[in-house]
């Protein structure tokens, strides 16, 4: 809001230093409405983009620009009463009537916008779940300072009160600001929250299970097991941390008393508690390329929520995905929240996870199925890869390797500008079926090596050999009966899938080793052929990491697919 505002500010600036050329840009005889004929909003947003601004741009364009990047509803901390945003709005012009009277002489544009900034602030509250939490029907009508003595009562009063003494007018809790007997503002919450926590400047952070400024308590707070409390963490700039007492948590003498997220030594220790990089604590954007699909995913591998729902539901802005909130699906809900997340990105990180399937064998159950991985790597390394590695020393086998790489890359993009790919660039859900692109390679071999009991059950070791790979060994939940025989599959039927990565057309990833993303390390798919020419994912209990293991292959041409996986 604070970079919107700034924007704001200039508009002012402009408009006050000349105000002829503002109007004479937003006059009806100009050349560009005598073109468009668009409405005076549309000319004051376009003016607003392209830096030239009119003379009416002026505090209400902030009070709505504020507004509309509040929670739907406030706590007044003075009286502890709930305000919508419109009541906000108009305690502010009663509160500052002079700015709104026609022959008002207001102040400089960063005086006035400061005073909006100023006055629409609030602070959130991140905090578990407990017992006797107030709801919106317990404070609708009454006042939060009124409430019957609970637990939950206490600690939104006491979360007012810090509020206050910081300076904050409003305040918003999930447990009272949001009616939850209406569908679609308990809709519009999920949907809004992450921007709220976003644009909120400071959330304070109550953890009912830590004292007596305990780093190890801190360590096992279940607030960092919470599903919700995920994006209550990322999406803020500000955060402080109370104890069970309400005192500061103070785990290190040198912590800002005004935003614990400045301190590189909390972080780490958060990062440590979390797994989440000290990076994305800080500057977490939801569109950034950099962090894969899985990696976020293994954020919430260990987080739980009341509610089955709420798994997805509470992830939503952590993938910057929307979806219908629909209460009593069940598992339905992670099913279309991988969905969504597909149709929006193309980053085979989405498959790289172990474990039970959902309703859709490539698509995972839960969050626990992406528990965090090491990066890929070949283990153990196949003979043949160490002769692999001697050739490729050889200097006239590396430059045709590249050579063959660019070939490949090429015909790669052509297939996909005019194959099967062309319709539906991207993977896509239809008739309960991911169509799905990558490259096929065919097996060869499959031999047991041996079977394993642990405390989930049975695992089945094996040793394959794939055309154009090395061979890997891999770890099933589930045997593969090969051979010939009722309810035996061929070896033939059997493949090693790598779902399309668009690095592979570019020639460029993320990983800076010196080769071309083909032949770097890659997560494979074990499939097998169903009748109609359907594909399913077999259950894996270790992810399966293959390498190219021929330095001049040219039949990855051929082996460029579009699969059906049920």
């Amino acid at each position: 809001m604070a970079k919107k505002l700034r924007n704001l500010r200039r508009t002012l600036v402009r408009a006050v230093s000349d105000p002829n050329e503002i109007v004479a840009k937003c006059s009806p005889d100009s050349e560009k409405s005598q073109q468009s004929g668009m409405s005076n909003i549309t000319q004051s947003t376009e003016l607003v983009d392209s830096g030239l601004e009119e003379e009416t741009f002026s505090i209400q364009d902030a009070i709505d620009l504020a507004k509309s990047e509040m929670p739907l509803r406030l706590i007044c901390t003075d009286e502890g009463k709930f305000y919508d945003r419109n009541d906000i709005e108009m305690r502010f012009k009663a509160e500052h009537s002079s700015l709104f009277e026609p022959t008002a002489v207001h102040p400089d544009p960063d005086t006035m916008l400061e005073i909006v900034r100023k006055f629409f602030t609030y602070a959130m509250l991140s905090h578990r779940w407990e017992a006797q939490e107030p709801l919106h029907k317990d404070v609708e009508g009454s006042d939060v300072f009124s409430l019957p003595p609970t637990p939950g009562a206490t600690k939104l009063q006491n979360f007012c009160r810090h509020a206050k003494e910081r300076g904050f007018r409003w305040a918003w809790s999930d447990t009272c600001c949001i009616d939850k007997s209406s569908t679609s503002e308990l809709q519009k919450s999920i949907f809004s929250m992450f921007k709220w926590y976003r644009t909120s400047d400071l959330t304070i952070v109550y953890l009912s299970d830590v004292a007596d400024n305990s780093t190890e308590a801190l360590r096992k707070s279940v607030w960092f097991k919470r599903g919700w409390t995920l994006q209550e963490l990322i999406a803020p700039d500000s955060l402080l941390f109370f104890q069970k007492d309400w005192t500061l948590l103070r785990t290190s003498d040198d912590l800002p008393l005004d935003n614990y997220k400045e301190s590189s030594a909390f972080r780490n220790l958060v990062s440590e508690i979390t797994g989440i990089e000290d990076s994305s604590l800080t500057t977490f954007d939801p569109a950034s390329p950099t962090l894969s699909i899985r990696q976020r995913m293994s954020w919430a591998a260990h987080r739980k929520t009341t509610e089955l729902e709420d798994v997805a539901y509470c992830l939503m802005g952590i993938f910057d995905v929307h979806f219908p909130i629909m209460y009593g699906e069940g598992d339905s809900a992670f099913r279309r929240l991988q969905v969504e997340i597909m149709a929006k990105s193309d980053d085979p990180s989405l498959f790289d996870w172990t474990g039970n399937p959902g309703s859709n064998s490539l698509l995972a159950s839960s969050p626990k199925c992406f528990d965090p991985f090491a990066p890929p790597i070949i283990d153990p390394v196949p003979a043949t890869m160490m002769l692999a590695k001697s050739i490729h020393k050889i200097p006239f086998v590396k430059q045709i390797q590249k050579g063959v790489d660019i070939v490949n890359t090429g015909f790669f993009n052509l297939q996909e500008r005019v194959g099967v790919n062309a319709q539906h660039p991207a993977n896509y859900l239809a008739g309960a079926k991911i169509h799905c692109h990558g490259l096929e390679y065919s097996i060869w071999d499959v031999e047991e090596t041996k079977a394993m009991t642990e405390s989930g059950g049975k695992l089945f070791q094996y040793h394959i050999i794939a055309e154009s790979l090395h061979p890997v060994t891999v770890t099933l939940l589930e045997p593969i009966k090969t051979g010939f025989g009722y309810g035996r599959v061929q070896s033939k039927y059997l493949c090693i899938f790598r779902v399309w990565d668009q690095s592979l057309a570019t020639g460029r990833s993320m990983v800076n080793d010196g080769n071309h993303p083909l032949r770097q390390p890659f997560v494979g798919h074990l499939l097998v052929s169903q009748p109609g020419g359907i594909y399913r994912r077999i259950r894996v209990k270790k992810r399966i990491v293959a390498k190219l293991a021929h330095p001049l292959e040219l039949r990855m041409i051929l082996q460029l697919r579009t699969l059906m996986i049920e």
